[in-house]
C-alpha cells in the first residue's frame, strides 16, 4: 500500500452520475418534476409536510396524505462546495459544485439538492433560493436550486 492507499477508499468509482430510482412512495414526486411542479406530501391527519416521500407521517404515523404544490422558494440551511470528484469522474466537468440543504418557506421541509451557481464563494447560510428543473439528456428532470439574488 502506497502513501495514497487510503485516499481513494471513500471515492465512488462510477463513470456516470447516479440517477434517482423512483419507487412507490416517490413516484408522484417524480411525476411532478416531469411537469416542473414541486410536489410535497402533507399528512391528512396532522397536516405535517414531509420530505422525502414516505408511506407514513413521521409525526403521527398516519398513512393518509395529500400531495401539495410548493412554490419552491426557500433558503440555504447548510451547504458543501465540492472541489474534487468524490462522487466519481462523471462530476469532474462540474467542479466546483455546491450541494445544499434548502428549507422551503411554504412547506417548511428540508431538501438536499445541487445549488446551481456561477460562483460557489457567493453561497452563504440563509441565501434565498428558488427551484429550477434541470432536464437531463436521458429525459430525467431533477429539482435543483438557483440563488434568488
Amino acid at each position: 500500500m502506497g502513501s495514497n492507499a487510503g485516499v481513494d477508499m471513500w471515492k465512488c468509482h462510477t463513470t456516470s452520475k447516479q440517477q434517482p430510482l423512483p419507487d412507490e412512495d416517490s413516484q408522484i414526486f417524480w411525476e411532478g418534476c416531469r411537469r416542473q411542479r414541486l410536489l410535497i406530501q402533507q399528512c391528512d391527519t396532522c397536516q405535517t409536510f414531509r420530505f422525502p416521500p414516505s408511506p407514513l407521517c413521521p409525526a403521527c404515523l398516519s398513512g393518509v396524505s395529500t400531495w401539495r404544490a410548493d412554490p419552491g422558494a426557500g433558503e440555504v440551511l447548510t451547504f458543501c462546495v465540492y472541489h474534487t470528484e468524490i462522487a466519481g469522474p462523471a462530476w469532474q466537468p462540474c467542479l466546483p459544485y455546491v450541494v445544499a440543504v434548502v428549507r422551503l418557506w411554504w412547506s417548511g421541509v428540508n431538501m438536499l439538492s445541487q445549488l446551481l451557481c456561477e460562483d460557489p464563494q457567493r453561497v452563504y447560510i440563509g441565501l434565498p433560493v428558488y427551484i429550477a428543473f434541470d432536464v437531463r439528456p436521458n429525459g430525467l428532470i431533477l429539482p435543483r436550486f438557483l440563488p434568488l439574488d
